[in-house]
Parts: C-alpha cells; sequence; structure tokens
C-alpha cells in the first residue's frame, strides 16, 4: 500500500507569479450592493489584504491590491474602519468569514446576468445580516 506524504498538504503552497486578470464590471457590479455589513447602500468596493491560502487568496504584492474576487461591498464609514485596524480582527469582530464572502459573490456574479446576479447577491448579504442581528432597519438604510 502507498504512504501518502501529509507534511506536503500541511505546508502553504507558493503564491502565483502572476496576478489575475481583472473581470470587466466586477467592481461597478459590487456598487450596487448593499454593504455586507450594514445593509446600507452607497458602498465602495473594499479589498482584503490579508491572505488566505486555504480560498487561494495570498495577499497583496507590494504597491498592489488584491485581486478583484476578494473585494466586498462596503460604506464608506466601515471601509475606513477596516483599514484602521487589524484586519482580521475587524472581520471577526463583525462575524464574517470574508474570503469565503468574496469568494460566493465573485461566482454569482459569474454565474448569472445582472439582474438576477443583484439580486441573489443582495439576499445573501441581507441573510447573513439576519443571521448576525444586524438586519437594517428604514432609519439606517
Amino acid at each position: 500500500m502507498a504512504r501518502v506524504n501529509l507534511a506536503y498538504f500541511q505546508r502553504d503552497p507558493e503564491p502565483p507569479k502572476k496576478r489575475p486578470a481583472k473581470r470587466a464590471g466586477y467592481l461597478a457590479w459590487l456598487h450596487e450592493l448593499p454593504c455586507c455589513v450594514t445593509g446600507r447602500t452607497g458602498v465602495q468596493a473594499a479589498h482584503l489584504s490579508y491572505a488566505s491560502p486555504w480560498h487561494g487568496h495570498y495577499g497583496r504584492a507590494k504597491g498592489t491590491k488584491a485581486p478583484d474576487r476578494f473585494a466586498l461591498p462596503l460604506c464608506p464609514e466601515e471601509h475606513t474602519r477596516q483599514h484602521s485596524m487589524n484586519e482580521e480582527a475587524y472581520w471577526r469582530g463583525v462575524g464574517i468569514e470574508p474570503h469565503l464572502l468574496a469568494l460566493t459573490l465573485f461566482g454569482i456574479f459569474n454565474d448569472y446576468d445582472k439582474f438576477e446576479a443583484t439580486q441573489r447577491a443582495t439576499s445573501r448579504i441581507m441573510s447573513g445580516l439576519a443571521a448576525a442581528g444586524r438586519y437594517p432597519t428604514r432609519e439606517d438604510t
């Protein structure tokens, strides 16, 4: 019987040599979604800075942003907060697995036409807010 070297699977893979290509229209589409933390509209595309090799995100190269697929819709206040502190602690504090949510939204964008993608992504964001007890009221939006 062959033995599997488990140490091979436990080390982090090498980061890619080339940055992923930009996906036309993706960041503009993110601006149409509600904030994934507050549910408010008028969002910015907030790129995740910290690496998660498990999700295929190797962080940022010097002087570059993370790939667009690792961007999330955040209202300006939350985007400022995200970058004003330890980013991993920020996402833990708001109860969101950001890499997983970013990949989910990117998948929705790629799988559906714009109208249906917007509906599905908005529903996913709002259901996450409801599960976290942060579903916005009319005064919040």
